[in-house]
């Protein structure tokens, strides 16, 4: 909706005009003067979209009061009434750009006829200017794609040039990411990121990473620090969203921060989750101070523990060994007995997986355990057990090759098309929870699961692209996307051009 400002020294005439606009369904941001000083003043208080406007007025006349906001507010559009047909005031009524000018009395018709076109420019005005702003948004969410994805700022800058004004990205100081265990991202739109600045009350841009992960980048602190900041934006999601999603707040952000530095920071404050299960959001700070892992539930370090074993990662072993023993050791909640008992069976999970075990050594190993006098001797007698597979696997050749990786790879490979498939399902099919499968897709391939399973299918519409006629539908649904303008979305943000624009490219 428009706002109009009629000036006018005579009411009556200002009452006529009103009641034209009325015939046109023109009734609220409606706003007078009677002369062209008080205009000014209408105009420094209100954003007035169109100026209807008479010559012949005290203090100040039409013309005078046109060469101000043609000077001071362009982009008004201008209509100017007289009684008298001179063409000295047309022709400066031209050279401020008014819109027309119309001779008193006012026909209505002619009246209607000018007010529509004028309110048909503004909104093809509006329409374009919205499609530029979109243009931009999407410039700068491909921008902060790459960065996050290894392109250094410098490089960004020299890309861009004048095309982009780099400084929304200087301005940033904190990012956080957000991560869910389905594909939620894939279904959230610009109205709802709106909806959460507002009811957060905080600004940020918003950059969609893949269905289970996206980020926030802010450019001021919250008051009451991000701790308790990144509590409001969880519950936040889970109210308002009905999600479940894990946060991770990046360090401080300066100038010659890298972007995919921070982001590899929250990644790997990302990973924590994998430990504490009943924490939600995740900050660097939290490094900084002793972490009591008493609330870890001993089942999930056990299964821990035993998938080590079997996949022979001793660095892993043993860190989730410190964890099992910080939960016990300084705990006398729990008795001697129920201690040495826990700690016994992880012996003999360790001697199960011993090809040459000996089981009149295990039954020694466990006596001396039970009859230790203190703590520091049944955490020596694992801490041996421990040592000993390590000599069996490094005598094997060392750490195996991580045969499920390869296993995940070759099935995104050959159900890269199944729209259900995400690190859960794949996890089930390596059983692995999914935690454990990202954290040893990570270490062995440097890569993000969820990622390398968006690029793959990325590729391969690519290629569907460049050597097939399919539908930009089909090729949605044969790469595993529901949404098609997700789809389209996701292929901008990775390639930096539509699916429709890349196939025209190729012709």
């Amino acid at each position: 909706m428009y706002t109009y400002l009629i000036v006018d020294d005579e009411m009556i005439e200002r009452k006529g005009i009103r009641m034209l606009l009325s015939r046109m369904n023109i009734r609220e941001n409606i706003l007078e003067a009677s002369n062209g000083e008080e205009a000014l003043e209408v105009f420094e208080k209100e954003k007035i979209d169109v100026l209807l406007t008479d010559i012949n007025m005290p203090f100040m006349d039409g013309i005078e009061l046109l060469s101000r906001i043609h000077e001071e507010y362009p982009g008004t559009e201008t209509v100017i009434f007289s009684g008298y047909d001179e063409f000295s005031y047309a022709k400066k009524a031209i050279s401020y750009g008014v819109f027309a000018y119309i001779l008193k009395p006012v026909n209505p018709e002619e009246f209607e006829k000018v007010v529509g076109e004028i309110n048909e420019k503004l909104a093809k005005s509006e329409r374009e200017e919205k499609r530029k702003d979109e243009s931009m948004e999407f410039l700068r969410e491909h921008l902060l794609y790459l960065m996050v994805n290894g392109q250094s700022r410098s490089a960004m800058q020299e890309k861009t040039q004048t095309l982009l004004d780099m400084s929304f990205v200087r301005d940033f100081c904190r990012m956080v990411l957000l991560e869910c265990a389905n594909n939620y991202f894939e279904q959230v739109n610009s109205e709802q990121i709106e909806k959460m600045q507002s009811d957060l009350q905080m600004p940020f841009h918003y950059l969609n990473l893949n269905p289970q992960q996206s980020i926030l980048f802010f450019s001021e602190e919250p008051d009451g620090g991000w701790e308790a900041f990144g509590r409001k934006l969880y519950h936040y999601i889970r109210e308002m969203w009905d999600q479940e999603c894990f946060l991770a707040v990046s360090g401080e952000i300066t100038p010659d921060v890298e972007l995919y530095d921070a982001f590899a920071q929250t990644e790997q404050l990302m990973e924590r989750r994998f430990y504490h299960t009943g924490n939600h959001v995740f900050l660097p700070f939290q490094e900084e101070q002793s972490e009591v892992l008493v609330q870890i539930d001993a089942e999930i370090l056990i299964r821990q523990i035993q998938q080590d074993i079997r996949m022979k990662d001793l660095e892993s072993l043993r860190e989730h060994f410190d964890q099992f023993c910080e939960k016990y050791e300084h705990q006398t909640i729990f008795s001697q007995i129920y201690i040495k008992f826990m700690f016994s069976n992880l012996l003999k999970e360790i001697y199960d997986n011993l090809e040459r075990k000996d089981e009149r050594e295990l039954d020694r190993e466990i006596d001396a355990l039970y009859h230790s006098s203190n703590m520091t001797g049944v955490i020596q007698a694992v801490r041996m057990g421990i040592d000993r597979l390590e000599t069996v696997f490094r005598a094997d050749g060392g750490v195996a090759k991580r045969r499920e990786v390869e296993q995940i790879k070759q099935y995104i490979c050959e159900n890269y098309s199944d729209s259900g498939m995400g690190v859960d399902q794949l996890a089930r099919e390596v059983g692995m929870t999914p935690n454990y499968l990202s954290s040893i897709f990570k270490k062995n391939t440097g890569e993000n699961l969820s990622r390398y399973l968006k690029g793959f299918r990325m590729e391969r519409a690519r290629e569907m692209l460049e050597n097939t006629n399919e539908k930009i539908g089909i090729i949605c649904e044969k790469c595993g996307f529901v949404n098609v303008s997700y789809f389209c979305q996701s292929f901008r943000e990775y390639f930096g051009i539509s699916p429709q624009k890349y196939r025209d490219q190729g012709e």
